[in-house]
């Protein structure tokens, strides 16, 4: 019987642990860690992000194209869920989010919903949080400068962690 609380108790605790780890992950990121290096808003849309450190195992970075009002993220548009995989992945790797408005893939991880990035005035916000509600954001990129809304309060800076692709 001892036996059995002491495995219980072990149990317990590697759980505690590994869910701390996985949320200290997705806190230690901070923004410009990634940014976007390209943005499509053809009939395949798409994006890519490269990385500036190392992405620890397992980290959840969501990316929206609803436009930032200063406070939150409207509800008009879509949302997309990247889940890093069990690799740590490398500063300096590109990663490419490619049909994400029909039949999403992306080169490393895993990804969960779809997004269509209209081709005038849209944006896309990567950030750390739950569904529309970031804890921090990381960076942005937008097809038009009127795309992003506004960056009130999102300690990004147009030019370099809030880009225009033309």
């Amino acid at each position: 019987m001892k036996e059995l609380k002491a495995i219980s108790v072990l149990t317990l605790l590697i759980i505690s642990v590994s869910v701390i780890a996985i949320k200290s992950n997705e806190n230690s990121l901070k923004v410009g860690d990634i940014s976007f290096a390209s943005m499509n808003s053809s009939d395949n849309d798409g994006f890519s992000i490269s990385t500036s450190v190392n992405i620890l195992p397992r980290t959840k970075i969501h990316f929206t194209d609803s436009e930032w009002n200063g406070n939150h993220f409207g509800f008009d548009e879509s949302d997309i869920l990247w889940e890093t995989g069990n690799d740590t992945i490398n500063a300096n790797s590109v990663i490419k989010f490619t049909n994400i408005n029909s039949l999403p893939l992306v080169s490393i991880g895993n990804i969960y919903g779809s997004m269509r990035i209209s081709k005038k005035k849209d944006a896309i916000f990567a950030y750390i949080g739950n569904d529309r509600m970031p804890m921090k954001i990381l960076a942005a990129c937008a097809n038009d400068k009127l795309g992003f809304g506004t960056l009130i309060n999102t300690n990004l800076t147009k030019g370099t962690t809030a880009i225009v692709f033309n």
